[in-house]
């Protein structure tokens, strides 16, 4: 089990009112997103599901820098101080 950082970007910490939160005790990613939908959902919910609830796929999740989707998902296994950012897409030029 793993003590990690979910820093929250934009929208959503403007949404929670928050720009960070420590998890405890958590495996993998999902463990962390379940915590935090439980905690902030009805403030986050529109940004961040789609209609069917699931993830919307332009949120950005990265665990150490490295989004998600390159890992394994939700079941990346998370280790003692990993950070977790949640984002949305970030563009410009």
């Amino acid at each position: 089990m793993a003590n990690v950082t979910l820093k929250l970007m934009t929208i959503f910490s403007t949404d929670v009112g928050l720009s960070q939160i420590e998890y405890s005790d958590v495996e993998i990613l999902a463990d962390v997103i379940d915590l935090f939908m439980t905690e902030h959902g009805n403030k986050i919910r529109k940004n961040f599901l789609n209609q069917k609830g699931k993830l919307e796929t332009h949120v950005v999740i990265l665990v150490n820098g490295r989004n998600y989707l390159f890992l394994d998902e939700l079941n990346t296994k998370l280790n003692n101080d990993d950070i977790i950012v949640i984002s949305p897409p970030l563009v410009g030029g």
